[in-house]
């Protein structure tokens, strides 16, 4: 990619009116070609150029799934000012009190459509005027900031140099041979980098992409995806949770009114990643899918982290045997070799290389990483330690889970994970959440609608199946689940609750 920033590399598509991007899925979306978006990228810097911004300003902002939204973050990038995205929400602490220690740590000044803490509030204009040429920058220069979920604290920012955007871009385009005339559907929300830098790559590969709010894709699925039915390929990504929601949902309308089997054919590439891939729910959508046209191979498992821009390993689909390996009573997805430039290494306590097989702590370095929490940290030649745990078989990635995710019960070692995998398929379960409690660690049980699962069963599996009986295992409602801003069970904070006893305790299940 010869671009050496991300305002340079969309500006490369300004030429084209065969192509471009289309905001919603109902009667009421907008589609603007390529030609007149970065049009309107270039007003919208020369708008927050006469609000006061200048090249290397700090400014915050939530970003939506709508023109407006993409259009501030961009324009903003355009200016060669630093957007700073910051998450709608952050479970168990003060939006305010978060707002703030943003604007402290990242001596921000401006502020779009985010009111108080002394900041100049901005305006997105886009109006009549001279568009400017993207600013000059360097490779290295800071693109951007976003700040990490806050699944176990107090958000950090990452901050990701045009250098590491571009090369993840162009590794995601390898994987999968995006081009014009492709079609692309992104329904996960843009503070989340999936979201955002699946966006950026569609944007800067050219194809015709469609964005959708999400909880507009979560009340009419069909809708979405029928806006890129008739394209020549297809690309999309859906984590774990939005395969077995689509799974539902396609399965309901093949009831009504039976399969399209041209909705899916197009599809070529569909990344999976952000949360723990299961087996159940692969399977439970490719065979819901395949009538509507779904080929398996289209599906990617990756490993991904913000620190990473986006990607840091692939694997396409083969079959069952192929891309899962059986971890005890768990199935642990293969999620393939690193990505060009991308080194992997899977260490012990020590410090020193694993054997093949053996689980250690998953470290990555090369040109797409973050230059550090700190901004100052270079990761092409230091190690970042992701917090993950893994280990490599043939040189392929499967994950175990986070370090802090593993609890040690009598002697024996259990990840959560593979626990909430097992309870999962259990009958009546829609959703489970597994946390360390006490001298154990707590199973909370969503049922499926209309059912109640059997909590003595499933207390006696997980008993047998990992050799450690839990502390509890409860049935709870979908609220119970504290989430963060992306959709994930913010762990640390349901686990300080229930050790404060704000959740409900019931009393402990006997075996």
């Amino acid at each position: 990619m010869s671009a050496n920033t991300l305002p340079e590399a969309l500006a490369a598509q300004s030429h084209r009116t065969d192509g471009g991007v289309t905001f919603g899925s109902s009667a009421q979306r907008e589609r603007l070609t390529y030609a007149e978006f970065t049009e309107q990228i270039a007003l919208a810097a020369a708008g927050f150029a006469d609000q006061g911004v200048r090249p290397g300003d700090r400014v915050m902002l939530r970003i939506g799934s709508s023109r407006e939204g993409l259009l501030v973050l961009l324009g903003l990038m355009h200016l060669g000012a630093v957007p700073v995205s910051v998450k709608p929400r952050v479970p168990g602490v003060a939006i305010d009190h978060y707002f703030a220690e943003v604007v402290r740590q990242q001596q921000v000044r401006h502020a779009f459509e985010i009111a108080g803490h002394g900041l100049r509030d901005l305006r997105l204009v886009t109006g009549a005027g001279t568009a400017p040429p993207p600013a000059a920058a360097s490779r290295e220069d800071v693109a951007f900031i976003q700040y990490t979920s806050g699944s176990t604290g107090m958000p950090r920012p990452i901050p990701l140099s045009h250098r590491a955007v571009l090369g993840n871009v162009a590794a995601i385009g390898a994987v999968s041979q995006m081009a014009p005339g492709h079609g692309g559907l992104i329904a996960l929300p843009l503070h989340h980098d999936m979201g955002l830098i699946g966006v950026l790559t569609s944007l800067i590969h050219g194809i015709d992409l469609v964005i959708v709010e999400p909880g507009q894709f979560l009340r009419r699925p069909l809708a979405a995806l029928e806006l890129i039915r008739d394209a020549e390929r297809a690309h999309s990504a859906f984590p774990d949770f939005m395969l077995r929601y689509v799974a539902r949902r396609i399965t309901e309308a093949t009831r009504r009114t039976g399969p399209d089997p041209r909705l899916f054919a197009a599809w070529s590439t569909v990344f999976c990643g952000a949360e723990p891939i299961r087996e159940a729910s692969v399977r439970s959508f490719l065979d819901a899918a395949a009538p509507w046209g779904f080929d398996p191979t289209a599906l990617v498992f990756c490993y991904g982290l913000a620190e990473a821009a986006l990607l840091a390993t692939s694997h396409r689909y083969v079959d069952p045997a192929t891309s899962f390996h059986a971890e005890g009573p768990a199935m642990t997805a293969r999620l393939g070799t690193p990505v060009p430039g991308l080194g992997l290494r899977v260490v012990d306590e020590g410090g020193s290389v694993c054997p093949e097989g053996l689980t250690g702590s998953v470290q990555l370095r090369g040109d797409t990483l973050f230059d550090g929490y700190d901004g100052a940290t270079d990761h092409r030649v230091t190690w970042f330690d992701t917090g993950d745990l893994g280990c490599l078989r043939e040189g392929e990635l499967y994950l175990n889970g986070r370090r802090g995710d593993r609890v040690f019960v009598g002697g024996v070692n259990v990840f959560v994970a593979d626990v909430e995998q097992v309870v999962a398929a259990e009958p009546g379960v829609a959703e489970c959440v597994t946390l360390p409690h006490g001298a154990s660690f707590a199973v909370f049980v969503v049922p499926e609608r209309g059912t109640r699962p059997d909590v003595q069963r499933i207390a006696a599996r997980v008993a047998t199946d990992f050799a450690a009986a839990p502390e509890t295992v409860m049935e709870v409602s979908h609220s119970a689940i504290a989430r963060t801003a992306s959709g994930k069970p913010a762990r640390g904070h349901m686990a300080a609750q229930l050790e404060r006893g704000i959740l409900p305790r019931p009393t402990k299940t006997s075996l």
